[in-house]
């Protein structure tokens, strides 16, 4: 049986993702009340990242900043202007309360602290010690599934753990990071 040539079919523009700012807020102390400072995420993408400049993270300590730290990454600065609003917030300092001394994450805060990082360190180009890599997506993963602490953390040293993966991650992306200040 001989088949003839197939007619032109229309070729369907591809479905891209669309890319957006988003304001993300950080805090490191337990004692402060809301976040400490900002950054950038580019998300939406096959590529989510942070906003960086000379191979260096930007932070920022007010949401007003966003505008001066824009202007240093002209990638970024594609995707419009900062956002006026915060969307995500990381509380590392809930998180570690929560790894060292709770059984339960009812709001998700761990989980959001490590989706942020896992960009954030990725942005850092450093690589992370496999054991912590690891550890880290295994918690994720137990965390989107809904897991609770008590049902991970099965002894204190596995918390410690989990901790000192956390640690290196900021260390990382403290190392590789500028703060705007002003």
């Amino acid at each position: 049986m001989y088949y003839g040539p197939m007619p032109q079919l229309p070729i369907l523009p591809s479905r891209q993702s669309h890319e957006e700012l988003v304001l993300v807020g950080f805090r490191l102390d337990g004692q402060h009340d809301g976040p400490e400072f900002y950054t950038l995420l580019a998300v939406g993408g096959d590529n989510e990242r942070p906003i960086t400049a000379l191979g260096r993270l930007l932070f920022f300590r007010h949401p007003e900043l966003a505008v001066k730290a824009l202007a240093l990454d002209a990638t970024m600065a594609e995707l419009g202007p900062p956002p006026q609003e915060m969307e995500t917030f990381c509380d590392v300092a809930e998180a570690f309360f929560l790894i060292n001394s709770q059984n339960a994450d009812p709001d998700g805060v761990i989980l959001d602290c490590l989706l942020i990082f896992d960009d954030l360190v990725r942005a850092t180009k450093l690589h992370m010690p496999d054991r912590y890599q690891g550890m880290l997506t295994e918690l994720a993963a137990r965390l989107t599934e809904r897991a609770i602490l008590r049902d991970i953390f099965i002894n204190q040293s596995l918390r410690e753990h989990v901790e000192d993966a956390l640690l290196w991650c900021i260390g990382a992306v403290a190392v590789k990071s500028r703060m705007i200040t002003e």
